[in-house]
C-alpha cells in the first residue's frame, strides 16, 4: 500500500478519504469500553498493552520521540512512519503538557479503564474468534476473552 507524504510512509488519516488538509492526522478513536478485550491499541495497533497506550497519552511528545516498535509488539516487517508531521500539526491543548501521575494513580487509572469499563458480555463475541486466519497465522487470546 502506498501511504501519504513525500516518502509515501505517512498515514494522513481522514485527509486521505475526505481530501481536506484540515483533517490530516485525525483518526476515529475507539471508545474506552471493553478495552480489556482489545488485542492492541490505536488505529494502527502501535501499542500492545493498555499500560503503554495510557502512558503515551500522559506525555505524547516524549512517547513519540522515544517510540520503539519492537517493544510494543509491532511485527518487524512493519515500518513506523515519521512523527515530525504529527507533532507539527499540533496536539489538543489538554494534552500538550505532560501529565504526572504517581505509580498508584497510574495503576488506578489502568485498573479503571481495564475493569470498570468492561462488560463481561463481550466474552460472547470471543467465541466467534477463529483459531487462525486463512494464512494459517494463529490469533492471540485477548485478556478479556480468557
Amino acid at each position: 500500500m502506498i501511504f501519504d507524504g513525500p516518502s509515501e510512509n505517512e498515514d494522513f488519516g481522514f485527509e486521505q478519504t475526505n481530501k481536506d488538509s484540515a483533517l490530516r492526522y485525525m483518526f476515529r478513536t475507539a471508545p474506552l469500553r471493553n478495552l480489556k478485550a482489545a488485542p492492541a491499541f490505536f488505529h494502527n495497533g502501535a501499542f500492545d498493552t493498555l499500560e503503554a497506550a495510557i502512558a503515551h497519552h500522559l506525555d505524547i511528545e516524549a512517547s513519540l520521540r522515544s517510540y520503539d516498535p519492537s517493544a510494543n509488539g509491532v511485527p518487524p516487517d512493519l515500518a513506523v512512519g515519521p512523527f515530525d508531521g504529527v507533532l507539527a500539526a499540533g496536539m489538543d491543548p489538554l494534552l500538550q503538557e505532560p501529565i504526572e501521575l504517581d505509580e498508584e494513580e497510574f495503576r488506578d487509572l489502568v485498573d479503571f479503564v481495564r475493569n470498570a469499563l468492561f462488560d463481561g458480555r463481550v466474552r460472547l463475541f470471543c467465541l466467534l474468534i477463529p483459531e487462525s486466519v486463512p494464512s494459517g497465522m494463529p490469533l492471540q487470546t485477548f485478556e478479556g476473552c480468557e
